[in-house]
Formats: structure tokens, C-alpha cells, sequence
């Protein structure tokens, strides 16, 4: 972006097309596969963890925990699969990453990227894995 007044940058931000939100859901990268990866789009079938937020306190030194909707918190650092990206909102739903509604059901929660990490790229689009690997080698 060429301006650097807040407002402006909020307003480009929230008015953006969505194929450019969606490309801005974007969490760190620690898979082992691509060490010279920071960070990556995250999409479904990604393995990511939750560290920050209601389940991603990992290491805890909290007796009770603290409450969500009455639900215990805290749940040391929620790992799952990625089941559904809300481009719009900048959100993501996590497998595990729920809360009961009151006729029982559970709901998903969605999580912010930037609270997660992406602990293993899912390996199903070649496409995707070759531009991946086409981004290693830096300032050669």
C-alpha cells in the first residue's frame, strides 16, 4: 500500500477484493519439510496448532484456568486440522476448537491466523507444494 495514515490502511484493508483477503490469512510456518518457510497460507487439510487465545495456553501456571462461556480454558495448545477457511473475516476453524451450544451441539470457533501455527502443510496439491518449494533460496 502507498499511504501510511491508519484509516487509510483500515479502509483498504476491510474494502480489499476477496481473492486478495484470502491470500492475507496467513500463518507462521515451522514444518519440517520447509525449514526456509516463515509463513504460509493457510488452507483446509493444514496441521496447525492454536498458541494464543482459549485453547492455546500452553504451559499454564493458572490453578483454575479462566472461563469461556462457562467451558474450562486453557486447553494447552489445540492441535488439529484446518476444516474451513473464512477468507472474509480472516478466520480459521480448527478440528477440536468447539463449544457446545445449548441444545448440545458443538459449535466451531474461529480462530485468528495470526494465533496459529502451521506445524504441517498439507501435501495434497502439487501445485501448491512446487511453488512452495520454488520460494527456497533467498539472497543467493
Amino acid at each position: 500500500m502507498s499511504t501510511r495514515k491508519p484509516n487509510k490502511q483500515r479502509k483498504a484493508n476491510a474494502t480489499a477484493p476477496l481473492h486478495v483477503k484470502r491470500k492475507r490469512v496467513r500463518a507462521r510456518c515451522i514444518d519440517p519439510a520447509f525449514p526456509y518457510l516463515r509463513n504460509v497460507t493457510v488452507r483446509v487439510g493444514d496441521r496447525v496448532q492454536v498458541h494464543r487465545g482459549d485453547w492455546g495456553n500452553p504451559g499454564s501456571d493458572k490453578a483454575e484456568g479462566g472461563k469461556r462461556l462457562g467451558a474450562a480454558r486453557g486447553k494447552s495448545g489445540a492441535e488439529g486440522q484446518v476444516i474451513g477457511v473464512d477468507g472474509k473475516k480472516g478466520k480459521v476453524f480448527v478440528e477440536g476448537v468447539s463449544q457446545p451450544k445449548a441444545d448440545g451441539k458443538e459449535e466451531g470457533i474461529a480462530v485468528h491466523a495470526s494465533n496459529l501455527v502451521v506445524v504441517k502443510v498439507n501435501d495434497g496439491d502439487p501445485i501448491r507444494i512446487k511453488k512452495l518449494e520454488s520460494r527456497e533460496g533467498g539472497d543467493e
